[in-house]
């Protein structure tokens, strides 16, 4: 029994769809750095509401409010990421800081919110080698053969 390697049209698939994954982490890796070491315009959160749905392990809360930059710009509705219930208090004008998000703002002591973006880079690029190095293979005739590979009956082995 020969062992194929997989198919070129495989890692071809698999390797556009780890660039999908990579394109993703990269998109959100420069705002998660500049959050995590509380980068942006600084200013002021207004919370307004808080909503928790609590799982087996844990509780994830989402805070929502008004946003409004220390430089006098316009308030405007955003969440304040990474909040819990200790955090969330309706009323509490809280330091935050807006580091390029739309929709989201982060406390002053910053967000861990890049470890994902650079995992699902890890990701992609393991997943990229390992298909790039199965394409080969396969285009190669599934790489080279093991040493005590049974042969075909009265053929020497080579």
């Amino acid at each position: 029994m020969t062992r194929r390697g997989t198919s070129p049209a495989f890692a071809l698939v698999l390797m556009v769809l780890a660039g999908t994954v990579a394109y993703v982490g990269l998109a959100g890796l420069d705002q998660g750095l500049r959050a995590a070491r509380g980068e942006g315009t600084p200013g002021v959160f207004t919370a307004t509401a808080l909503s928790c749905v609590r799982h087996p392990s844990h509780e994830s809360c989402g805070c929502d409010g008004t946003f409004t930059a220390d430089d006098g710009g316009p308030a405007r509705e955003v969440t304040l990421h990474a909040a819990g219930r200790d955090t969330c208090v309706v009323g509490a004008e809280i330091a935050a800081v807006d580091a390029g998000s739309d929709t989201r703002v982060y406390g002053p002591d910053g967000s861990r919110e890049w470890i994902v973006s650079a995992l699902l880079l890890v990701g992609a690029s393991v997943a990229v080698l390992w298909s790039a190095v199965q394409g080969v293979r396969g285009l190669r005739g599934g790489g080279p053969r093991r040493p005590g590979a049974v042969h075909g009956a009265g053929s020497p082995p080579g």
